[in-house]
């Protein structure tokens, strides 16, 4: 009886979890839009508030942190959720909330801009959470033809 109320207890108050988080989940950033020449509100219309600004010599350097989520269309995994919650008494969120705060909620980042006096972009550098670029440079690609001249 204690181990059913247990079970019960756990379900009544996990149920809708990862049913929050997939609603809420952050939306997709055009961070590819932000590149040098563009505007600072063009920058911040993208990226958002920075998070650190620093005026150096006229030059200013502005630091956003932003998370670069999915397309809106992926919020449909709620309707599965909901499925797995009402079928399983709540007990699906034992694995599907972990699942969606590790998998499913975006990738960090972060983008350095330094502007000019005219506060248009010079340069732009835009890093994943660990420091690695964000995007592979086009002119990286690796050929995978051998031998050939």
């Amino acid at each position: 009886m204690r181990r059913l109320l247990a079970i019960a207890l756990v379900a009544t108050t996990s149920f809708g979890c990862s049913i929050y988080k997939a609603a809420t989940a952050p939306p997709p950033i055009a961070v590819d839009q932000v590149k040098t020449g563009i505007s600072r509100s063009e920058v911040m219309s993208v990226l958002g508030t920075p998070k650190a600004s620093d005026v150096v010599r006229e030059e200013r350097t502005d630091v956003y942190e932003f998370i670069d989520g999915f397309d809106s269309a992926t919020k449909f995994r709620i309707v599965p959720y909901i499925a797995a919650d009402f079928f399983t008494i709540g007990l699906a969120e034992l694995v599907l909330w972990p699942m969606e705060v590790a998998l499913l909620q975006g990738s960090e980042g972060r983008a350095v801009v330094t502007y000019g006096d005219d506060n248009r972009a010079k340069t732009v550098v835009v890093l994943k959470r660990d420091g690695s670029p964000w995007r592979k440079p086009e002119n990286e690609m690796v050929s995978s033809s051998k031998g050939s001249p």
